[in-house]
């Protein structure tokens, strides 16, 4: 039998918490004297709510219910609630495993996809926002700016005016573990990849700066992209031509090395899908669809001297013929 403090909350008390997470984020003194009420009614309520507090520390560094009323801005605060029901129901387990993988992210992110989906949307201001595969962003917007925070994975932006017309008009911004990129009336990609950032701008102009050396900011214009790190920004580069098809779901290749090219593919897909070295000097050329990643291997085997071996549907890996 698992220890009290570690047992998974019973679903009708996660429920219950959720609803005065609901409440509190309303505001008002009486939800608060009939939330502590609830609280002082049985242990495991409050058990219930501490964990509410674990969970949302990780992702806000929130810890009191006053707190918790900036858990979400305006018409966020129902998804916010229903992450925190799923993860209050998973128990302690539940909660390691989801720290541990890129699902805790997609929970705690105001809007995300998940392996092999991609999702568009367009923001208050008209900015369209497409995410890539296992993507997740926040959405900081204020007074003074428009931010969309890059959590994970890849995002299309293709921005708009300030649909506020204030002076000055609020930039628009992407940050991400790196820095920022500063939108000038563009359309471009931002993906977080290993320490780095990549930047490609299909339209206008960014601005690049690293986090921790302002001072070396750099534009990159359309046709160009570009990388940065903390502390340095690449010089520009000419636009790869495959760097939004994915946007159109589809992976290009031009004379790239198999296991980069794998590397890719299993952005898309589920489970582990690698290289072995007896191939890894192959190169692959061509437009393939995402939509169905086994079509795709079956294609590189008529291309290439390859072959697929599957020890399951979520173990793949692609070695030289016999």
């Amino acid at each position: 039998m698992a220890p009290a403090e570690t047992a998974p909350i019973p679903p009708h008390v996660a429920r219950a918490a959720v609803h005065w997470l609901l409440e509190l984020d309303a505001g008002g003194d009486g939800a608060r004297r009939q939330w502590q009420a609830w609280m002082d009614a049985d242990p495991l309520h409050a058990r219930a709510w501490q964990r509410i507090a674990e969970v949302d520390g990780q992702l806000r560094s929130l810890s009191t219910p006053v707190a918790l009323r900036t858990l979400a801005a305006p018409g966020l605060a129902r998804r916010h609630a229903v992450r925190l029901a799923v993860l209050l129901t998973a128990g302690a387990g539940g909660l390691l495993a989801a720290r541990q993988t890129g699902t805790w992210q997609q929970l705690a992110a105001d809007l995300s996809t998940a392996t092999g989906e991609r999702r568009e949307t367009v923001l208050a201001d008209g900015t369209r926002l497409m995410l890539n595969t296992a993507s997740a962003v926040d959405l900081r917007y204020t007074a003074a700016e428009r931010l969309i925070v890059l959590r994970a994975g890849e995002i299309l932006v293709h921005s708009a005016p300030d649909a506020t017309r204030r002076h000055p008009p609020r930039p628009l911004r992407v940050r991400t573990a790196e820095g920022t990129v500063r939108a000038i009336g563009t359309r471009f990609t931002v993906r977080q990849q290993g320490g780095q950032t990549a930047v490609a701008v299909l339209e206008g102009a960014v601005e690049l700066t690293p986090a921790h050396a302002p001072h070396t900011a750099r534009r990159l214009s359309a046709g160009e992209q570009g990388r940065f790190t903390t502390t340095a920004a690449s010089l520009p580069a000419p636009l790869w031509e495959g760097a939004a098809a994915w946007a159109d779901g589809m992976l290009v290749a031009d004379d790239m090395p198999l296991p980069d090219f794998l590397a890719e593919l299993a952005r898309h897909r589920p489970g582990v899908l690698r290289c072995a070295p007896g191939a890894a000097g192959l190169r692959v050329s061509g437009s393939y669809p995402l939509a169905d990643t086994d079509r795709v291997l079956a294609a590189l085997t008529l291309s290439l001297p390859v072959q697929v071996r599957s020890r399951t549907r979520w173990w793949v890996v692609v070695e030289a013929r016999s």
